[in-house]
């Protein structure tokens, strides 16, 4: 038992070196054999009764529902919009449209006649009640985007520090400012071009810090104080390609678990701080970034305003980034981001190969909505190379990119009365998630709310190459 809290020390201290964890836990199997072999049936079923407990009471799996399915359109050219928001009036439940407009609203039976929110950046939010039929197309209406001039104050400001500065100012009043549970809904996509490789899909359970609290430990962009864990988890075939450069990085600097990474994405909680290394620390905005007051918009029916901030051509950096800001003109909370990082076209140094699509490095889009009085991220989505695997794969003459999409999707809020994460019980950052084991559960997945595959048909026919998603999914 002396070596138990060495293994976790050693565990801590080296979180990067699979091969460290290893030896330690060789050293003490022995140990552990022993103890198991005259508790272990007292304990297995001890923790299991206390998991399913814990889950049971802040997530209900087996809820009855029924399905809202249609595709969201422009009302001038019924052209298809993307990534627009669909939810329940009034109740955090909620999904997206995928790249071609298509959703599903998985809505609790006990609703009779719901009333569905649809909203889109440029759009007019929509209000629709569903009665008998449960299929339909949504049309939404364009707003006119406003520029204004930019404005300079008495004092030298111009209106985008003004504005921007009184949103961080204002952080600590808008979103929570203690440590609340989330659960949502998270996916890893794999791609070569536009070819699917991977599938990873989980339900799960968030841990945050209040927004006044240092996001990151020790000034340091390595650990977050955010806790992770698995409800559900379901897998796809893997199909990406793997050099054995690849396979040997890993094994010397470690894996990564996307889960962690996607949270990254919640730039709200990075706002303010003074970590060095990131681009929207407190020091970094102000002396590296370029601040523009762009107009106004709406965004969810809200009147806002948008700020941008980006690296300039003339900084010398290989990597230009560039973000927009919609921040609420009556409270100042930021209700969105958008950030992408783009090539500076002006150094010859840079590769196709560590481009997306040939235009850039990553993206990341992050949603935020009053949920009762304060703002949480519905949605966090992101786009960026593959870890682990091949940057690009070789096809005769073509060159091919493989990256990741992910996201995040905001399904329930727990703010008081919940059962905290155990450091123990919390996902390992440095473990790829498509490692994790655990059996799918076919009858909570057809009743939870999550992103359809988009398109949908294409993305099953790529995924299906030895055979049908679910039979992957039990297998795998």
């Amino acid at each position: 038992m002396r070596g138990i809290p060495i293994v976790e020390i050693m565990a801590t201290r080296f979180p990067a070196r699979p091969f460290i964890k290893l030896l330690v836990a060789i050293q003490f199997t022995s140990i552990a054999v022993k103890w198991a072999d005259k508790f272990c049936p007292f304990f297995v079923y001890f923790f299991t009764i206390c998991s399913i407990s814990q889950v049971k009471s802040q997530s209900k799996p087996y809820t009855e529902t029924f399905s809202i399915r249609g595709i969201v359109k422009s009302t001038s050219d019924s052209v298809r919009i993307p990534y627009a928001h669909v939810y329940l009036l009034g109740k955090v439940t909620g999904t997206i449209t995928n790249s071609e407009g298509e959703f599903e609203l998985k809505v609790p039976i006990e609703i009779v006649a719901p009333e569905v929110i649809f909203s889109a950046m440029g759009y007019k939010t929509k209000s629709v009640a569903f009665g008998v039929s449960k299929i339909a197309d949504i049309f939404l209406e364009e707003t006119i985007y406003k520029l204004d001039e930019v404005v300079i104050s008495s004092n030298g400001f111009d209106s985008a520090s003004y504005i921007l500065k009184r949103a961080i100012q204002f952080i600590k009043f808008n979103y929570p400012s203690k440590s609340h549970l989330i659960e949502g809904f998270f996916r890893e996509l794999s791609l070569k071009d536009t070819t699917y490789t991977r599938l990873i899909e989980a339900a799960v359970l968030v841990q945050e810090k209040g927004y006044n609290k240092q996001y990151f430990k020790n000034g340091s962009l390595e650990e977050t104080k955010s806790r992770v864990k698995i409800i559900e988890l379901r897998k796809s075939d893997d199909f990406r390609e793997y050099s054995l450069l690849d396979r040997l990085s890993v094994l010397i600097f470690g894996e990564r678990n996307e889960l962690y990474m996607i949270l990254r994405g919640n730039y709200v909680n990075i706002l303010g701080t003074r970590v060095k290394e990131h681009f929207l620390a407190e020091q970094n905005i102000e002396k590296y970034l370029e601040w523009e007051y762009e107009g106004k918009a709406e965004w969810n029916g809200l009147p806002v305003y948008v700020v941008s901030l980006k690296t300039p051509a003339r900084s010398g950096s290989f990597r230009l980034e560039n973000l927009k800001f919609y921040i609420n003109q009556s409270d100042f909370a930021i209700v969105r981001i958008e950030h992408i990082g783009l090539p500076n076209t002006s150094m010859k140094e840079i590769q196709s190969s560590w481009l997306i699509e040939g235009k850039y490095f990553d993206r990341t889009e992050v949603t935020y909505r009053k949920i009762t009085t304060k703002y949480f991220p519905v949605l966090i989505r992101s786009t960026r190379s593959a870890y682990g695997a091949s940057a690009t794969v070789k096809s005769g003459d073509k060159i091919q990119k493989q990256y990741v999409e992910i996201l995040f999707l905001l399904n329930r809020v727990y703010q008081d009365n919940y059962s905290k994460i155990k450091w123990k019980d919390a996902e390992e950052r440095d473990e790829d998630l498509y490692k994790r084991e655990m059996p799918y559960n076919e009858k909570f997945w057809n009743s939870y709310n999550m992103v359809i595959l988009s398109p949908l048909k294409r993305g099953a026919a790529d995924l299906e190459r030895k055979q049908k998603l679910n039979e992957q999914f039990k297998q795998n």
